[in-house]
């Protein structure tokens, strides 16, 4: 707290343009509006050079910056320190961002053929087709090149195509530079594989991780397998040894070799992990999928040293009275300055005070995987197991999606007004609750668990009826919403369900997915009721 205080107050000071005092206390940062209150003192008292040369990291931004910057902003420009390339950078960021009206006030700072070839750069964001009539953009300049590189690489991503016609034009006419041919060529590739078409001959060199990855991400998608091997071992040595990546190798050597010794390693491998990959790896295997937790409880002497702390004195006051913000800054600030014992001891100290949410961000924080108790505890656990034996849902994979959703908040609230421990929006909670024949819900009661739970429950029943008890879906569906799955699945059906949740298009819900059906295999075994992560009937888009 003292620290945002202290922030807050050297904005203060330069709201108040009291310039000598925000220049000695002022401490290196970045954020954008002190940074340029700290310039304007350095202006205000004399120093303009000194403030001038610092501007441009300042302005040559993809966003507009806070309306404190206008008046540093205005005498930098008026004094002539602002360049063309000054102006083509932060067009370009702007474009690359999509901050379309920053990117119209832009237009402003360019005359002559500037100007138009910057309205033509961002006519042809808005317009990218207009990049294939290739008579309008013959001129060979630095400005014409730019232009025509963000419309081809704009177009790519709509009609790849037409993109690499204009492009087999372009690149015999136009002298573009290696970085931008590499550029417009990978993206050509990717957005091309995207609708699964390869090349013969893929490259091998000068291959960027990102590159691979969105290359063998597609090649996974259309069940190409040569290709997914070929550029999933083109990826960085650190980037192929995640679960993720060491998983799909192991699919593509599988697909491409009869029991291949390499892939039933990479599989016995990932098998010893907890998470979604080593549990799919594990069951490929037919073995069983590993927890392995630690339970050990902090020692007496490490948790009173730790709840003696001053920063937890006052986390747990302002957790009393219900300042939930400030006692998560305490803990969170807290949490990085202790060693790991102690962190865990913190963990569970906020756990004791029955704060689920908090403990659990807590244990994610300091890396306490391993810690189970910690990262899934069971609550609420006779509403959970009603509610399962009510609508048939599997106990773990209700309490999954809890966890998921809240972390067990019952007090949470999103940016969309989705309320409680299993986030439900009013509207929809109603529906259902009429659906279901249950009372109907206040805004209010949403908050309470055995209301939230009961009517969530029926609502991802209604979404299991729906996709054919199919919880992957399902669980998406919760997520995403079932008008986006429908579409989703459209083209999908009889696609290995692995693949479907690995190319779902929101990284949000193909994360989410995967978390639930990962945090369902714990809690089935934690409440000795397990099953697999992927049922026979869900190997399979419906």
């Amino acid at each position: 707290m003292a620290d945002l205080l202290f922030w807050r107050w050297l904005k203060r000071l330069g709201e108040r343009r009291e310039w000598a005092a925000l220049l000695e206390h002022y401490q290196p940062t970045t954020h954008a509006e002190i940074r340029c209150y700290q310039l304007r003192a350095l202006y205000g008292t004399g120093k303009r050079e000194e403030a001038f040369a610092q501007v441009a990291d300042l302005w040559v931004v993809e966003e507009s910056q806070p309306k404190a910057c206008d008046p540093l902003f205005e005498a930098w420009i008026a004094n002539e320190y602002l360049t063309y390339a000054m102006a083509w950078e932060r067009l370009q960021l702007a474009l690359d961002n999509d901050e379309r009206q920053l990117a119209r006030y832009l237009l402003r700072f360019f005359d002559g053929s500037h100007k138009s070839w910057a309205q033509s750069l961002y006519n042809l964001h808005l317009n990218p087709s207009a990049v294939t009539r290739t008579s309008r953009y013959a001129a060979d300049t630095e400005n014409s090149r730019r232009a025509i590189r963000h419309g081809l690489l704009r177009l790519a991503s709509r009609d790849p195509e037409r993109a690499v016609q204009a492009w087999e034009h372009y690149r015999q006419s136009h002298a573009f530079t290696d970085a931008d041919r590499l550029a417009i060529e990978d993206t050509l590739m990717k957005e091309m594989a995207s609708e699964g078409v390869f090349r013969n001959n893929p490259r091998s060199t000068d291959v960027s991780g990102d590159l691979a990855q969105a290359m063998a991400t597609a090649a996974i998608a259309y069940s190409n397998w040569p290709q997914a091997q070929h550029w999933l071992e083109l990826l960085p040595a650190e980037q192929l040894q995640s679960n993720r990546w060491q998983y799909w190798l192991a699919r593509a050597l599988s697909a491409s070799t009869l029991n291949s010794e390499r892939a039933r390693l990479a599989y016995r491998a990932l098998a010893d992990e907890r998470d979604y990959y080593g549990f799919l790896a594990a069951e490929r295997l037919g073995v069983p999928p590993q927890l392995n937790g630690v339970e050990a409880q902090p020692q007496q002497a490490t948790r009173e040293a730790v709840r003696n702390l001053a920063a937890v004195a006052r986390a747990t006051e302002l957790h009393a009275v219900g300042d939930l913000l400030n006692a998560r800054r305490e803990l969170n600030t807290l949490i990085t300055t202790l060693q790991p014992d102690q962190q865990a001891a913190l963990a569970h100290l906020v756990m004791d005070m029955g704060w689920l949410s908090q403990s659990i961000h807590l244990a994610n924080t300091a890396k306490l995987r391993d810690h189970l108790t910690l990262r899934f505890p069971t609550v609420h656990h006779r509403e959970f197991q009603r509610v399962s034996h009510a609508t048939t849902i599997d106990h773990p994979f209700l309490i999954a999606i809890a966890r998921q959703e809240s972390t067990f908040d019952r007090t949470a609230r999103s940016s969309a007004d989705a309320r409680g421990l299993m986030q439900l929006l009013h509207s929809t909670a109603t529906a259902t609750a009429r659906r279901a024949r249950l009372r109907l819900p206040d805004v209010s009661d949403l908050y309470t668990p055995h209301v939230n739970i009961e009517i969530s429950g029926h609502h991802l029943a209604e979404l299991l009826l729906r996709y054919d008890n199919s919880r992957p879906l399902a669980a998406a569906a919760y997520n995403a919403g079932p008008s986006r799955v429908d579409r989703w699945i459209r083209q999908a059906s009889g696609m290995p369900m692995d693949i479907w949740i690995e190319t779902i298009p929101f990284r949000e819900t193909r994360n989410y997915v995967k978390n639930v059906l990962a945090f369902a295999q714990v809690y089935g075994q934690l409440l000795q009721t397990p099953s697999p992560t992927l049922h026979a009937h869900e190997a399979a888009v419906p």
